[in-house]
């Protein structure tokens, strides 16, 4: 098989699929020489031949970081030939083994895998300097090693592991044996729901780690539980037990569960709130019983929750502190860390009576130096007859050790050097083992023997020490046979590490502690209210209208048809609470209404208070009105606009211009305009989602606000239905004062240029085809001149050297210079144009767009000697004048939002304009001056072109507006069946539930305070969500990048004729298997170019040579600092921020919490990667069989939703053969021949169950269900790792709740939160530990 590109994917070093000479894999930083001399043996060549040779899969080699360098694990797979089962060892020393970087470490990796079995051979010969050492260095050890570490050294790690899981399974059925009730079934079944599911695993250690950050974060948020009380109905107990003790709980255990539950308390609240009264019942068990202590078919698998593999060294500790430390945590049941305190004591070290004695006294709360200065009141010689009648025997150290009689228990006595043991006044060194009896249990015994022992009470008269400590400990025995074990935190209380939040703070420290700074409350943005009276307002307007430059402006004011209908217009608004103004273009309504609603408030003595909101539905329309009004009124102060991210207003602002958006997010953070006198809205004919819904918002406010009034304007399309949605409200209709403006339509003037279309076919060839031949032959048009227009208008594009040679045609005819705006339909459209435009003798080209700055957009506006070409998307259709403007040139098309079911994304397609929107972009060349329109398409198609818009409402998805509409109203579907034109409820429904697939509203219906978050960003609800969480898990840089990317063109070309080449130049970017971190980590590259001070032209020759798009750079750079500008805006981040700021990334390098942040804006959109048994073959060779690597093909795709997909072939995983995770979450979906995934990403199991849909427990079955409805994903896992998600997952939700109040989001992820941190352990290791 001839060898693949791409030797390591996804940081797995030896994962490839070349057979020899494997190069080591780069490391961030270049090295100076190679790691080993030329010709030498690597490490993870001879690992991966090994394993071919035993016709095991291929080897895993995993780095991770670990303080200031890199540790490893190597995980080995094959197929059970017999079973047909794939079997996996995980191999890692514990401590873990430290090498200065990652190359490092794979390579000592693949030498600690090597030596665990292939110890037998002597690979060190062959193995070079380095490795060599560290081989030795594992034999050593491998021969002082203890008798129970054997296995590790097997030639066959996977019989050596199905060896310990039998010893283990035959403990653990002994132990549930003997805590069965008798009536409860003795046979646990294995449910095939969760048979050939994924398995999310949670290796032991972490999964300490999540319990204790968990208890840490209750005590820190009480709140977690619901202000309700619930608790179990008296009437439930019998059934209840009984169940319980059918599934082998003890009787103890079912009445401490039951008993729990029937008292309230934050806890059965929770679970009753959630949880049937059974699950409840064994979810409160699965969190307060210790795992020993539980049945076995609630005990992990092998597989869920430890780490298999794994030696208790790492080759480089002391073998003797190693062993003392080993036998008091495991064989003695110590907790690991006040061993390891204890030890940190040279004195204790050395001497294993005087650990001991230490160990015990920390159980009963002694300082053990303080302990040992008592002497025994009372000592006995042991009798040797007495011990050799018990069955007793001599052990290493001078132990004594007594099996109890009845107990499962034996008693390890350190006796000293004379044979005596204390019988009062003090205690020996003692501790008690079992094989089935749990730790914490057997610590609780020998603590109670202890406060015997020193207390003086332990003997009975003439009962000798020994069988006075046999005969307590089988009483504190039957007591917990009897009563159940005892509460673990109270036999720990003394052995708990203290915490810094409970020791020396309050609950509520972590909710205060040191945050980045800036990140204060959310900014009061309200404006200082006008602190002048009505007189002086008045008198100063007055002051202003005796200026002679007030004069001369008032003079041109007056020749507009708007203010000439000055007093039939105040006449209606003072009769009416709403009023309907409709104008023709260039009437003069949007700049003179509203000042002539203020001079009217003025001179009635109410100027103090009057507060007018004018809405514009663009930005750039906000800003360019509210400076023509502005310089109407001198500058005076009175006028002002806010757009998002920028804002200009003072106290004595009494008319804001501002864009639909900005208001709406003012109604619904819960302002009702208590201070607003009149809202204008402007536009209404538009019709867009916005405008509807203020539309709504208004009408209803008009109910409880008596003081308000509300102004329509629009222009002369379709205002009758505004009328009737505002109760018939009184119409004014005002005059047009338009410059006659001449149509030339293609017929008319693509004979007066010399240009023709490229590849147009003759007249001869096209003849007869086209129905439209006989209405140019009409006009008077040539056949070559039919067939140029046929083949202009059956192109989807535009024809930019059309437009290039119409513009030449106007500049080299034209009688008078004046400037030029041409209509195009999108950004990507504009820069072609412009392009073509640069050879256009004396002008000048200006983009006008959305996404400009306001200093780029007012450019527009500007006097300039030469030629002015202005190259627009629609955002200069409407309201905003550019006085010279002579000529327009309308391309025709327009970009519009709608909803594409099979992609299940709300897209920008283009289609042709309506008539009504033709003639507002005509009517742009006829306000100052008569002027010509030139139309790029024919009479015959504009005559096919709609009348009027669709309502945006009826052709969006709602999700959007129906959070907000949740945050302000709640119910939404009522709410929306009084629009203006509802929307079908089916499409409310959609909304409604792609609101609860994002956990903006919980399962019933309400809103989250994450959905809270969401709704207060003004983007698309998927990128919000992926914001919020990039804000709280610290990694903010590269989700803004992706967020933007998401919003943008591609950003990597794709030329026709270079499409191999471009491919691999996106492929030398692939990161984490993932098409977004590819294209992050593309813009970083370059981002770094600038920021290294690389001049403009080695930037453009870099992403030429990588077919990287310069202008999507742009794009993304402008666009991540308006999504970061919008989260500052909102007290998320500080004020100051940068995209990179340390503050705002501190765990922006961990890929797998990336990809979690990702998944959790993405779901539902995920899909599982499967290989049927079918693809997996076997190959034979000499030394037996080997698996067949497996093509990317050959893995098959199936979306929760869709059934079987592909990746598309343009993703950087389509090639992919190497799935450390069988996920994908993808952004988009797409129907050709196949349904295709594009923007995919490999996510991690925990990113599922952390950020994915509703986490249900089946507790008998053994198995989670990460969703709901028909979005659902089945895992195989050990039912506690989803009790414990769901905490956290709760957890969370509370935190977000509490900032979202106080305003400091950014605050969640600062100082010692428990939750975060419990989360990211998850998910960087994907449940092992890491």
């Amino acid at each position: 098989m001839p060898p693949k590109r791409g030797i390591v994917k996804s940081g797995n070093a030896g994962n490839s699929s070349k057979s020899s000479q494997l190069p080591p894999p780069a490391t961030n930083t270049p090295e100076d020489k190679p790691l080993f001399p030329p010709g030498s043996k690597y490490p993870l060549n001879l690992l991966h031949e090994r394993c071919q040779k035993n016709g095991w899969e291929k080897p895993i080699v995993d780095t991770r970081r670990t303080g200031n360098g890199y540790s490893f694990s190597v995980t080995l797979s094959r197929l059970n030939k017999k079973t047909s089962e794939r079997e996996s060892v995980r191999m890692e020393p514990h401590p873990p083994f430290v090498m200065p970087s990652a190359l490092e470490a794979r390579h000592w990796g693949a030498t600690y895998a090597l030596y665990r079995f292939c110890n037998g051979i002597q690979l060190n010969r062959v193995l070079p300097a380095g490795p060599r050492e560290y081989w030795n260095q594992l034999a050593a050890e491998h021969k002082v090693a203890p008798a129970h570490q054997s296995w590790m050294y097997e030639a066959d790690p996977f019989a050596a592991r199905k060896a310990v899981e039998e010893r283990q399974e035959k403990v653990s059925k002994k132990k549930e044996e003997s805590s069965r009730p008798e009536n409860s079934s003795r046979e646990v079944r294995q449910s095939s729901e969760f048979a050939h599911a994924p398995e999310a695993k949670m290796a032991s250690a972490l999964r300490d780690f999540v319990e204790s950050a968990i208890k840490q974060a209750i005590e820190m948020y009480p709140e977690a539980a619901d202000s309700e009380p619930a608790h179990l109905a008296v009437e439930d107990h019998p059934r209840l037990t009984k169940d319980l003790e059918r599934l082998g709980f003890s009787a103890a255990q079912a009445r401490t569960a039951v008993t729990a539950l029937s008292r309230p308390s934050p806890l059965a609240t929770s679970l009753l709130s959630r949880l049937p009264p059974l699950q409840a019942c064994i979810e409160s068990l699965i969190l307060q019983v210790p795992e020993c202590d539980l049945p076995q078919r609630f005990l992990p698998t092998n597989n869920s929750s430890n780490a298999f593999v794994t030696a208790a060294h790492a080759g480089t500790d002391d073998l003797k502190k190693r062993w003392v430390e080993e036998k008091a945590v495991k064989e003695c049941g110590w907790p690991a860390h006040v061993v390891k305190e204890c030890m940190s004591e040279p004195e204790l070290a050395e001497d294993w009576g005087k650990l001991l004695f230490a160990l015990d006294c920390r159980l009963v709360g002694l300082d053990w130096k303080e302990a040992s200065a008592f002497e025994a009141s009372a000592t006995e010689i042991i009798d040797e007859d007495e011990v050799e009648a018990l069955e007793g025997k001599r052990g290493l150290h001078g132990e004594l050790i007594i099996p109890l009689p009845v107990a499962p228990l034996s008693l390890h006595i350190v006796v000293s050097a004379g044979g005596t043991i204390p019988a009062a006044g003090t205690h020996p060194p003692m501790y008690l083992t079992s094989p089935s009896v749990a730790a914490y249990v057997r610590l609780d015994i020998v603590s109670k023997l202890i406060v015997a022992l020193r207390s003086g009470t332990l003997c009975d008269p003439d009962e000798s020490v020994i069988m006075a400590m046999i005969r307590l400990i089988e009483e504190e025995w039957v007591a917990i046979q009897d009563n159940g074990p005892p509460s673990i935190s109270d036999v720990l209380q003394y052995l708990l590490p203290k915490t810094e939040a409970s020791s020396t703070q309050g609950p509520n420290s972590a909710r205060t502690s040191a945050a980045p700074s800036g990140s204060s409350k959310r900014r009061n943005r309200t404006p200082k209210r006008d602190d002048r009276t009505d007189a002086v307002v008045k008198d100063e307007f007055e002051e202003l209208t005796r200026r002679k430059e007030y004069a001369t402006m008032l003079e041109t004011r007056k020749k507009l048809p708007a203010f000439t209908s000055k007093d039939q217009f105040l006449k209606i608004l003072k009769s009416n609470r709403c009023a309907i103004v409709v104008g023709e273009t260039g009437c003069g309504k949007t700049t003179q209404l509203p000042q002539l609603v203020l001079d009217e408030l003025i001179a009635a003595n109410q100027g103090a208070k009057a507060s007018i909101i004018v809405t514009q539905p663009r930005r750039l329309s906000a800003i360019g009105v509210a400076a023509r009004v502005s310089a109407e009124r001198l500058e005076d102060g009175s006028v002002g606009y806010a757009i998002r991210g920028e804002s200009k207003q003072g106290p004595r602002t009494k008319i804001l211009f501002c864009t639909t958006g900005v208001v709406l997010r003012r109604l619904g953070s819960g302002d009702k305009l208590a201070d607003v006198t009149h809202v204008i809205v402007d536009e209404v004919h538009e019709r867009s989602v916005d405008g509807d819904f203020l539309l709504l918002e208004l009408r209803e406010l008009l109910k409880t606000h008596r003081n308000l009034k509300v102004i329509l304007m629009s222009a002369t399309i379709n205002h009758e239905v505004f009328v009737k949605y505002f109760d018939n409200a009184p119409l004014l209709t005002i005059p047009g004062f338009t410059h006659p403006v001449e149509d030339l339509y293609l017929e008319d003037f693509l004979p007066r240029l010399s240009y023709r279309p490229s590849g147009y076919k003759s007249a001869k060839a096209v003849k007869g085809k086209d129905g439209t031949q006989k209405d140019f032959a009409v006009a008077g048009l040539d056949e070559d001149c039919q067939v140029a227009i046929r083949t202009i208008m059956q192109s989807d594009s535009f024809d930019y050297d059309l437009i290039a040679a119409t513009v030449t045609h106007i500049v080299s005819t034209a009688k008078k210079r004046g400037a030029i705006l041409i209509f195009l339909s999108g950004l990507q459209e504009i820069r072609q144009c412009m392009e073509k435009l640069r050879g256009v003798p004396n002008s000048k080209v200006l983009p006008l767009h959305a996404n400009l700055t306001s200093d780029e957009q007012r450019r527009v506006f500007a006097t300039i000697p030469e030629w002015k070409v202005i190259v627009s998307t629609n955002v200069a259709e409407t309201s905003i004048t550019i006085d010279d403007v002579i000529y327009v040139i309308d391309g025709g098309k327009v970009k519009e939002t709608h909803y594409d079911p099979d992609a299940g994304l709300t897209r920008l397609t283009e289609q042709w304009v309506t008539r009504a929107a033709a003639k507002q972009r005509r009517g742009r060349a006829g306000r100052t001056q008569p002027g010509v329109c030139y139309k790029l398409y024919t009479r015959a198609q504009e005559s096919r072109m709609a009348a009027f818009p669709i309502p945006e409402i009826k052709r969006v998805p709602l999700e959007s507006i129906a959070l907000t509409l949740k945050v302000v109203h709640n119910d939404v579907k009522s709410f929306l069946s009084r629009a203006i034109d509802p929307p079908d409820v089916t499409a409310v429904d959609k909304a409604l539930a792609v609101l609860d697939e994002l956990a903006a509203i919980g399962p019933d219906g309400e809103l989250t305070a994450l959905g809270r978050h969401m709704a207060m960003l003004p983007m698309d609800l998927r990128l919000g969500k992926m914001l919020v969480l990039g804000t709280v898990f610290r990694c903010l840089g590269p989700i803004l990048t992706i967020a933007a990317c998401l919003s943008c063109k591609p950003l990597f070309l794709n030329p026709m004729d270079k499409r191999e080449e471009a491919n691999q130049a996106r492929a030398r970017f692939a990161t984490g298997n993932s098409d977004l971190l590819t294209d992050a980590k593309a813009y970083d590259e370059c981002a770094r170019l600038r920021s290294d001070g690389k001049s403009a032209s080695a930037i453009r020759a870099f992403c030429e040579q990588n077919f990287i798009s310069i202008s999507t750079i742009r794009d993304i750079t402008s666009l991540r600092l308006d999504f970061l500008s919008s989260l500052a805006s909102l007290g998320f981040v500080p004020e100051s921020s940068k995209p990179t700021d340390d503050a705002l990334n501190t765990n922006s390098s961990n890929l797998n919490l990336v990809k979690a942040v990702i998944l959790g804006g993405f779901w539902p959109r995920v899909a599982r990667v499967h290989l049927p048994q079918s693809a997996i073959k076997f190959d034979r060779v000499q030394a037996g069989t080997i698996q067949r690597e497996n093509t990317a093909k050959e893995f098959k795709m199936y979306d929760l939703k869709e059934g079987r997909v592909f990746v598309h072939p343009a993703s950087i995983l389509f090639n992919a053969s190497a799935w450390k995770s069988p996920f994908l979450t993808y952004f988009q979906k797409q129907l050709t021949s196949k349904v295709f995934l594009r923007d995919a990403t490999e996510v991690p199991i925990y990113a599922l169950l952390l950020f994915g849909g509703p986490v249900t427990v089946n507790h008998i079955g053994g198995g989670l269900t990460v969703g709901n409805r028909d979005c659902i994903i089945k895992l195989k896992a050990w039912p506690r790792i989803g009790v414990l998600v769901n905490q956290l997952r709760r957890l969370l939700d509370v935190q977000l709740s509490q900032y979202i109040e106080e305003g400091t989001i950014s605050d969640v992820g600062s100082g010692n939160n428990p939750v975060l941190e419990a989360m990211q352990a998850l998910i960087t290791g994907d449940g092992l530990s890491t």
